[in-house]
């Protein structure tokens, strides 16, 4: 792992060992869990514990997937920088920001900033790709943690993972360099649970497919 990402993967590591040490997030969780979209399904015991370990799990593939994804757009000859660096930035100073109260809490909004611009620029470049170049279907991973982020500060997160997008320029990709990409992309060998569907693992379900109808993620 690069340097770039090693240093999110320590934030994350230190959050995720605040929350083992504390269960701050899991204590908070009581009280937000009243107060969840009613259509999101917990499972009846423990659902703080179980939506916790959702809320791990979501956090800790940042790093590796951001690294896939960072590689890919190398080969295609896509500046990833601009994206990379805020991302980078957005969690290196959370120790500064939140000394004393580092911990999942503190380290979600950077989260989802991350899983929404990949799943952004992902988006964007599957139809020049034929395929994803993740394999990845985060939408209910993401309605859930926008609703324990809730709505406004989720929004304000949206326009900034579009403002990264607009930086990012998939129109520039030309022939040689997609064939490039896509090569690139064909020689992962993929691991069974690489790509896991968190929620899904974690008993967390939609009553209704017609959730996502319901939050704009689109912006």
């Amino acid at each position: 792992m690069s340097d770039h990402y090693h240093l999110i993967q320590q934030c994350i590591d230190r959050a995720v060992a605040a929350e083992q040490a504390r269960g701050r997030f899991r204590r908070s969780l009581h009280d937000t869990l009243p107060n969840l979209h009613r259509s999101i399904q917990l499972p009846q015991r423990d659902a703080p514990l179980h939506l916790t370990c959702f809320v791990i799990r979501y956090i800790q593939v940042i790093p590796g997937w951001l690294q896939r994804l960072d590689q890919l757009c190398q080969a295609g000859g896509l500046d990833f920088y601009p994206v990379r660096e805020l991302i980078l930035h957005s969690f290196s100073e959370i120790p500064e920001r939140q000394p004393y109260e580092h911990g999942l809490g503190s380290i979600l909004d950077e989260a989802y900033l991350a899983h929404r611009t990949m799943e952004e620029i992902n988006d964007v470049l599957q139809p020049l790709c034929g395929t994803p170049l993740l394999p990845m279907d985060p939408l209910v991973a993401n309605l859930v943690v926008r609703e324990l982020l809730g709505e406004a500060l989720a929004c304000q997160l949206d326009d900034l993972a579009c403002v990264l997008l607009q930086r990012f320029e998939p129109t520039a990709l030309d022939p040689a360099r997609l064939v490039s990409m896509i090569l690139y992309k064909q020689r992962y060998d993929d691991a069974p649970g690489e790509w896991p569907d968190f929620a899904n693992h974690m008993q967390i379900e939609l009553s209704t497919p017609s959730l996502a109808q319901q939050f704009d993620l689109s912006h």
